[in-house]
């Protein structure tokens, strides 16, 4: 888990630590020492775990913030959200080591939610985007064919893992429902271009699951 964390919080420092054209804003001092946590955490992520499977996040990371020799995976419409879901999957895939039916179904679950998830803070992007004529899922598609197909990979996918537990295969199945109508939601309020509290409801739902598990061990 401390692995899983620092692996997480290194790549999305070194993604806001990158220089790209769509994003100005911040401060170079501040960019320099995004890098400088990315690399320390990295660092810590390699003690601990010792595997270059580690070094895959970056590696996306930097193809969707920078690019090389051109190419930026940000460039085509969901395929930089489906690399970056595929990207987490084989990092979990490295950092649990198997790939029996439940295995493939929980790298499949994050394979999902980290495609909704990006896709989701592309439409924070949609208007510097198209201006600088990068096509994203919002970008090409209407808000309400994109807010459909959100739902509906959230839907499948949550529907496999339900399936999944209730047959034996996998266990909490409850909690995959409390995600489904979760992110469902986040969805719905999200794909319309709100963004009140966008980062704390997004990147904080693994919060809601943790407190959900606490609570029902103790009282059910």
């Amino acid at each position: 888990m401390a692995t899983a964390g620092l692996i997480t919080f290194s790549a999305y420092a070194f993604d806001r630590g990158i220089e790209n054209e769509e994003d100005s804003r911040r401060s170079a001092g501040l960019k320099k020492a995004l890098i400088a946590l990315a690399i320390l955490a990295c660092t810590a992520s390699f003690i601990l775990f010792p595997s270059f499977g580690l070094l895959l996040p970056f590696l996306i990371t930097y193809l969707y913030s920078k690019g090389i020799a051109g190419y930026r995976l940000k460039g085509g419409a969901g395929r930089k959200n489906a690399v970056v879901g595929l990207t987490w999957a084989v990092l979990l895939a490295v950092l649990i080591g198997r790939f029996d039916l439940p295995a493939l179904l929980v790298y499949s679950f994050f394979f999902a939610k980290s495609f909704v998830n990006t896709a989701i803070y592309d439409v924070r992007d949609r208007e510097a985007d198209l201006r600088a004529g990068i096509r994203t899922l919002p970008g090409v598609l209407p808000l309400p064919w994109f807010r459909a197909l959100l739902l509906a990979v959230t839907g499948a996918f949550h529907a496999a893992v339900i399936a999944a537990a209730s047959a034996g295969i996998l266990c909490a199945g409850d909690i995959g429902v409390v995600s489904a109508a979760y992110t469902g939601a986040y969805v719905l309020v999200y794909s319309t271009g709100f963004s009140a509290w966008r980062n704390g409801i997004v990147d904080g739902e693994w919060m809601v699951y943790a407190i959900y598990s606490i609570l029902r061990a103790f009282f059910l």
